[in-house]
């Protein structure tokens, strides 16, 4: 959030025609930052309201709609473009969700049982070698500490190392982790919302 106080010369010294609306949408056309939304109110009111309602806006509403991927990154554009126009709507911010980059670790069923094993074995190798694993707990006084083991960073730390990342299978064959699953870097929600409802993006307003 970001605050300023703008000072207004006195109404004689308008512009012919000028109206606060008219200022107002003016500033909306000329100030835009990029994540944000304007929002007018007088210094007071806007102490006011943020001390009554415990947010920092006057009003709000929630819009609850589907987690798919056009739907986030089209339909908020168009929500907060079709509700503008009402009477007494000011702005209508969207949290826009799409923008995280993750690993997305996709076992292959058929290649993992030709080396006999099965999804389960590769995700808990992937849980424990990428992830850590407890493995038991160091006493130092009074004061309990886990152990956590790992594969070193160097094996971890692209999607290349981790294809290349050495498993043992119970057949005592060594693959790597590209032989039994597809790594690949794709693009997904920067964080998942539930308000008492499935899985969705909340446009907060």
């Amino acid at each position: 959030m970001v605050e300023t106080t703008i000072q207004l010369k006195p109404e004689d010294q308008w512009r012919p025609g000028m109206t606060i609306d008219k200022i107002i949408d003016e500033l909306d056309r000329t100030v835009r930052l990029p994540g944000l939304a304007n929002l007018w109110v007088p210094p007071i009111r806007n102490r006011i309201d943020m001390l009554s309602t415990g947010i920092k806006k006057p009003d709000r509403y929630q819009s609850v709609r589907d987690c798919s991927v056009r739907y986030r990154r089209d339909g908020a554009e168009y929500r907060g473009g079709s509700q503008k126009p009402c009477p007494g709507v000011v702005s209508v911010p969207a949290e826009r969700l799409e923008g995280g980059r993750y690993i997305d670790i996709d076992i292959n069923r058929e290649k993992a049982s030709r080396y006999g094993m099965t999804v389960g074995d590769v995700q808990l190798f992937v849980s424990s070698a990428i992830g850590g694993a407890m493995v038991g707990e160091t006493v130092e006084g009074v004061a309990r500490y886990p152990i956590n083991i790992r594969y070193p960073q160097d094996y971890r730390n692209s999607p290349q190392a981790l294809r290349e990342m050495p498993i043992l299978t119970p057949m005592k064959q060594q693959i790597t982790l590209g032989d039994v699953a597809d790594i690949k870097v794709v693009s997904g929600p920067t964080m998942l919302k539930n308000r008492k409802c499935p899985a969705s993006q909340l446009d907060l307003c």
